[in-house]
Order: C-alpha cells, then structure tokens, then sequence
C-alpha cells in the first residue's frame, strides 16, 4: 500500500499553498473560481481523501498534554525541553503534569487531560503501564506517542532510544577495553522496560564476548540518593571490575560514595543517558549518550505532523544512542582515549 496522499501533495500539484488548498476543501476563504478548479483537478488527480478526524481534532484547540514520570529527573528535564520548545514554536502550548511514577496517579492525570480535550498527547508511561492503558488511549481518538517507554507487546507509536544496543555498547567497551571479569548492572525498576531491554543489550556483548563475565544485577531507585545508598554497601566488599548505571544520576550518586570511602577509581563507572551534568561532574562520568532532548523534539514533530495534516499517523522514531567514554572508566591513555 502506498503513502496515503496529504494536503501539502494536493497543494504542491496545484500549485497553491497548503492554506488555499484547505479553503478549497473546507469552503471557507476567497478562492478564485480558477483557483479552485485546479485544486479540485488536484484532488482528483492525486485521489486525495479529506481526513475529517484530522479536522475536528484541529477545531479541538492547542493544548498538548506531556504527561511524565518525574520532573525532577535530569532526563526527563531534557526530553520536556525538547517538546515544550517544539510545541511552542508551532503555536502549542503544552499541558505537562507529572504522575510520580504511579499507576494511580497516571491514572487520574489522563482523566484531567481527557476533560480538556488536548488535541494531542505525548506520553512516557509509569512503570508497570500494561494494555489497559493502551485501550484507555486508543478511546480518545487523539494523535498519541510513547516517548522514552514503551508498553510490551503494544505496537502503538513510539519515539525512544534503542535501549538493547545502549547495553550492548556500556557492556562491549568495559570488556573489549578493559578486560572486565565481573560486572554489576546496579538500579532501576524490576519491571521497567528500559531496563529489561539494556539487560538484554548486556547480555549479548557478553556472549559474543566469549569471555568468562560474571554479571549481578541490583535494582534501586533511579536517584542519587539511591546511587549513594548502593555504593555506600558496595564499598564495603570487594567491587567489580565495572559497574553499569541505570542513568546518571544513579552513577553520580555511587561514584560520590565511593570518593567518601576512599575507593574512587576501584571500579570503572557507566552510566546512562549523558544529561548535562556528566560531563561535569568529578570523575567526569563516561555515559551512553540518548539525547533526550531530541527525543522531545522529534516525538513532538510526529504529533503536530498528524495535527496539521501532512502525515495521517503518528510515526514512530528509534534513534541510535552513543557511548561518551570520560574518566570514569578509568585510565584512557593511548588506545583507551575518550572518544566520541
């Protein structure tokens, strides 16, 4: 089946801007008779369909609901910058409310943006989000995308990083160069698809590895505190060769305790997402980089391409994540030399 034909091809073969051509479709505006005939001909040259769904989700306003985990985290801030900074541009405004990561509260948000009626919505699901939420959404009728999380087993769209390759390149790079024997995958929740796909990622470097690697796996909080609270009960026995973060902040958090218990630098660091502050913090943290932000911007570009017409659904978008190697990982002299 080939690309279904949208306002712009029917404006672009009549030659007329998108405007004129709408007026034509919508009888709305002045419109020579000349010029309408020829967007007409267009029309039936082309087989253009006029999509009404897309027109009444348009009368609809320009209200964007953003709905988020948690606003506080460094991730999240980015990829927020990336939407609001979008939407803004194109006339939108974004309604973003946060659900603390619960399923209750995601709950009770949804409903409150349902009532608003936003024309759009772009959203990064609570842990342990499942098909109900998927059939709550698929209700509304509106331009809806995953951003960053997406529900197992659903094919709804999804803009996100690939979270098995950003494993598979934290893991291949402490083993391939570093010689790591042992490894700890430290934070995140159980049940976090994130999380299960960079384990994956993880385990894949290993086997084609073909090295004795030895891999723990620890969950925690995603938060600093929680980096803190493991590397404080890590510092006291003996440490893996390197330790791969559940995000930055987690990693900040363990590389902090370990400075305290005078063992900075006894284990190679990864952490994950390379927001703003790894490159600063001390030792700069060596981090697969998603661009959060650019998630954002794109994830928010596929909505208002459905919203304006130019695209009859919401694409979905994997981009490529990038291993920022800093000091982190240790000594990166001669073959070992950060690189981006």
């Amino acid at each position: 089946m080939g690309r279904r034909v949208t306002l712009i091809d029917v404006a672009r073969h009549a030659g007329v801007s998108r405007t004129t051509a709408s007026y034509v479709i919508t009888g709305t505006g002045r419109v020579s008779a000349a010029t309408r005939e020829r967007v007409l001909a267009s029309i039936d040259t082309l087989g253009y369909v006029y999509n009404e769904g897309a027109a009444s989700l348009r009368r609809k306003g320009r209200t964007i609901g953003v709905v988020v985990p948690n606003i506080d985290r460094p991730f999240f801030g980015e990829v927020l910058i990336g939407v609001e900074s979008t939407f803004t541009e194109s006339g939108y405004m974004s309604l973003m409310v946060s659900t603390r990561d619960q399923l209750d509260q995601q709950a009770r948000l949804l409903r409150m943006l349902r009532e608003h009626q936003v024309a759009a919505l772009a959203i990064i699901p609570a842990t342990g989000s499942d098909h109900d939420l998927v059939d709550d959404l698929r209700s509304w009728d509106v331009p809806t995308v995953f951003l960053s999380r997406y529900i197992a087993g659903a094919a709804e769209p999804y803009v996100g990083s690939d979270e098995v390759r950003g494993g598979y390149l934290a893991a291949e790079h402490l083993v391939r160069a570093h010689r790591c024997r042992s490894i700890t995958y430290l934070g995140g929740p159980k049940r976090g698809v994130a999380r299960i796909d960079r384990l994956d990622g993880v385990r894949r470097a290993l086997a084609e590895s073909r090295s004795e690697v030895s891999l723990v796996d620890l969950t925690s909080e995603s938060t600093v505190e929680a980096g803190i609270r493991a590397g404080q009960e890590l510092a006291r026995r003996e440490l893996p060769d390197g330790i791969i973060c559940h995000n930055d902040s987690i990693a900040m958090g363990l590389a902090r305790a370990l400075f305290d218990a005078g063992r900075s630098g006894a284990t190679r660091i990864i952490g994950y997402d390379d927001v703003a502050a790894a490159q600063a913090s001390v030792p700069s943290l060596t981090s697969v980089a998603t661009n959060g932000r650019l998630l954002g911007e794109t994830a928010a570009r596929a909505l208002l391409a459905v919203i304006s017409g130019v695209e009859p659904a919401v694409r979905s978008h994997l981009t490529e994540p990038r291993l920022i190697v800093r000091e982190s990982c240790g000594d990166h002299s001669g073959e070992d030399a950060p690189t981006r």
